[in-house]
């Protein structure tokens, strides 16, 4: 399935999007929301199942929260969870991708600097922005970090939303142009917790979808996949699965 993928993305007419979630973060440490839950869990004694978030909605305690359980309430994080040295496989795989031109702009829900130290690695020219500003006025016609949440110094965009699990007008739009204008590769992302950028993406009327799935996928990516039909591919682990696309489609 990989293969079909790979030549899916050869035959894109111009660079495609990529949605990169925790799980690229994860093997360099850095806490998956999912392993959070699993943590609180286990504390209880309880199963999550193959989908903690859904696990712990039915338990009554409202939908979790990522920044209160890794955060002191400020509007920075601490540097010791998010402050990794080292890329993973999987930022180094689609920092390749986008020196090849393959990839333009890069959707994130991570608050690491992993992505943006893999593409300087790699020698890959690129913006980022976390902010309300900075989404603003970002171009599309280049390699571009969109860090949705913010950034572990600063995820002071949480306070722009509009309302409970509503992205601000200026997410929302700038998720409707990339939705509307480019091919789509996800990887690492459960689709949990990001009610907004679900909803984006099944309101998303364009585009091919690709999509990188590690186990059993959620109960909200399987309703993703009723409307948008993406393509799945099924990987051990996002390091494995983009470390293998971008072997095929560099010819390494």
């Amino acid at each position: 399935m990989i293969e079909e993928i790979a030549t899916g993305i050869r035959s894109a007419a111009r660079p495609i999007a990529l949605l990169a979630g925790s799980g690229v973060s994860q093997s360099a440490g850095v806490p998956t929301g999912q392993d959070l839950l699993e943590d609180v869990a286990r504390q209880r004694g309880e199963d999550p199942g193959p989908d903690p978030v859904a696990w712990y909605l039915r338990s009554g305690r409202g939908f979790p929260d990522y920044f209160g359980m890794v955060g002191d309430g400020t509007d920075a994080l601490p540097e010791a969870i998010f402050d990794q040295p080292s890329p993973t496989p999987a930022h180094l795989a689609i920092g390749r991708m986008a020196a090849a031109g393959l990839v333009g702009p890069i959707l994130t829900t991570n608050l690491d600097r992993l992505l943006e130290r893999a593409l300087r690695e790699l020698g890959v020219t690129f913006e980022v922005a976390y902010d309300l500003e900075g989404l603003a006025r970002i171009s599309l016609d280049r390699v571009v970090l969109l860090k949705l949440h913010g950034d572990y110094r600063d995820i002071g965009i949480r306070h722009t939303a509009l309302g409970e699990h509503i992205y601000h007008g200026v997410i929302d739009d700038l998720l409707d142009r990339v939705f509307a204008e480019f091919d789509l590769l996800v990887c690492g992302w459960s689709a949990s917790w990001d009610v907004p950028l679900r909803r984006a993406l099944r309101r998303a009327e364009r585009g091919r979808i690709w999509w990188l799935q590690c186990g059993p996928p959620s109960e909200a990516a399987q309703r993703i996949f009723e409307v948008r039909r993406p393509m799945v591919a099924p990987v051990d682990s996002s390091d494995a699965g983009l470390t293998a696309l971008s072997a095929l489609l560099l010819d390494i």
